[in-house]
C-alpha cells in the first residue's frame, strides 16, 4: 500500500510529508523544492489489543506501541508539485504523473490560508479550491491519455488485454467493469468513442486513486469551508505545527501528556513557543492519515500469534506483529501475509480472543488476534 502526497507547488506537501514520516525532506518557500520523489514511512494508529485484554504490555516487533496505541507502518510518497498543463508535460508534469502510478490513494494538499497562487508564488486571497480542481483536471487528462492509448493498442481484442494494459496504474478488472456499467459504455472496445474514453478514464481514476483533501497551513488563519464544497473528505492540517511539536519533544524541550506539550525547560522563548503550539490545538495530521488508511482504503489491523492462550509467538513475545489487511480478508489472506508456507499448509485458524475455530473463508474482524494452524 502506497499513499501519494500531491498538490500544486509550495502548498506545504514536503512539510506535511516530514510531519507524517518524521523525515527530513527539503522544504523551502518557493515552487518545485521537491524534484525527485521522497518516499518514507508514516504510522497509522489503532488501540493495541493488549489494553482490551488487560495484558499490561506487549512486545511489538514490526510496529511500535506507545501508551496503548499501536503504530502500523504505511508507505507515503511526496512527489514534485503539479501545475496546470502537467498532463502535457508542463513543469514537472510527466515525472509527477508517472510517480503517482503506484499510489493506492492520494492526499491532495491545498493551501487553506490562500497565500500561494496556482504556480506556488506568494499571493493573498487565493481560492484553495483551485488547488484541488487543477489537480483533478490534470489527473483526469493524464488518465484519459493512458486509457485512450491502450484502448487503441488493444482495439478489437479481448477486453482482458485492455485491462491488463492498465495494470501499472493499479487497475483491476472490477474497476473497469464497474466504470463501463456506470457510464453505459459497451464492453466491445470497437464501439468506444472519445467521449466514452474520457468518461471511462475519469471513473477508473476515481476508483483507483481516491482523493482526500488536506486543508493545510491552518496555522496561518486558514479556512477549510470552501474546500468542503468539493465533495471530498477534508481534514484541517498544519504540517508546521505537527513538526514543531515533534521537534520540541525530540530535542527535550517538552514532554507530551494527554495530547499537550509540557515544557521541560524554563527558557521563556521555548515556553512561549510551546504555549503557541498548545493554543493551536490538534494539527490534524494523524487523523488525516488514519482516515485514508482505514476509511478510504478499507484496511483492518490483525495480530497473528502462535500461542492463542498467551497471545504470543513461540518466543513468548506478546502481540509482536500487526498487519494491515483489506476489510473482508480471511485467515487464508493473513496466512499468506505472514508466510507463503502457512497458506500452502493451511488447516484452520483460531480467534485468540474467543478461542473459536475459524475456517479459511471466515471474515476477519478489525483488531482480531489470530492463530494460524498449518501443516507446513
Amino acid at each position: 500500500m502506497l499513499i501519494g502526497l500531491v498538490g500544486l507547488p509550495n502548498k506545504g506537501k514536503s512539510t506535511l510529508f516530514n510531519a507524517l514520516t518524521h523525515s527530513n525532506a527539503q522544504v523551502a518557500n518557493y515552487p518545485f523544492t521537491t524534484i525527485k520523489p521522497n518516499e518514507g514511512v508514516a504510522f497509522a494508529t489503532k488501540e493495541c489489543p493488549h489494553v482490551q485484554l488487560g495484558l499490561g504490555h506487549c512486545d511489538p516487533k514490526n510496529s511500535a506501541c506507545e501508551n496503548g496505541i499501536r503504530k502500523i507502518p504505511v508507505k507515503v510518497l511526496d512527489v514534485a508539485g503539479l501545475v496546470s498543463g502537467a498532463s502535457n508535460g508542463k513543469g514537472m508534469g510527466n515525472q509527477f504523473l508517472n510517480d503517482l502510478s503506484r499510489a493506492d490513494a492520494l492526499i491532495v494538499v491545498a493551501d487553506a490560508s490562500g497565500q500561494t497562487d496556482d504556480e506556488g508564488n506568494p499571493a493573498q486571497g487565493h481560492d484553495g479550491r483551485r488547488d484541488v480542481e487543477i489537480l483533478e483536471q490534470e489527473l483526469d487528462a493524464w488518465f484519459t491519455q493512458v486509457v485512450t492509448r491502450n484502448a487503441q493498442k488493444t482495439k478489437g481484442n479481448a477486453l482482458s488485454e485492455f485491462i491488463e494494459s492498465l495494470s501499472g496504474l493499479n487497475v483491476e478488472k472490477r474497476h473497469v467493469m464497474e466504470a463501463l456499467a456506470e457510464n453505459n459504455i459497451p464492453e466491445n472496445s470497437r464501439e468506444w468513442n472519445a467521449m466514452d474514453l474520457e468518461k471511462l478514464a475519469e471513473s477508473i481514476r476515481k476508483k483507483t486513486k481516491p482523493l482526500v483533501v488536506a486543508a493545510n497551513k491552518m496555522d496561518l488563519k486558514g479556512d477549510a469551508s470552501g474546500l468542503e464544497a468539493l465533495g471530498y473528505p477534508v481534514f484541517s492540517t498544519s504540517g508546521e505545527m505537527a513538526l514543531a511539536k515533534q521537534k520540541a519533544v525530540k530535542n527535550g524541550f517538552a514532554n507530551e501528556q494527554g495530547g499537550k506539550l509540557v515544557p521541560a525547560t524554563t527558557d521563556p522563548k521555548i515556553v512561549s513557543a510551546i504555549e503557541k503550539i498548545n493554543a493551536f490545538g490538534n494539527d490534524g495530521v494523524q487523523a488525516l492519515l488514519d482516515h485514508v488508511v482505514f476509511d478510504v482504503l478499507n484496511q483492518i489491523v490483525v495480530f497473528p500469534v502462535e500461542d492463542e492462550t498467551h497471545y504470543a509467538n513461540h518466543f513468548g513475545k506478546i502481540l509482536p506483529d500487526a498487519f494491515l489487511l483489506k476489510k473482508g480478508s480471511t485467515p487464508m489472506d493473513l496466512a499468506e501475509k505472514v508466510h507463503s508456507d502457512l497458506k500452502k499448509g493451511f488447516l484452520y485458524a483460531v480467534d485468540a480472543k474467543t478461542k473459536r475455530r475459524l475456517g479459511k473463508d471466515s471474515e476477519l474482524q478489525d483488531g482480531a488476534v489470530v492463530k494460524i494452524v498449518s501443516a507446513k
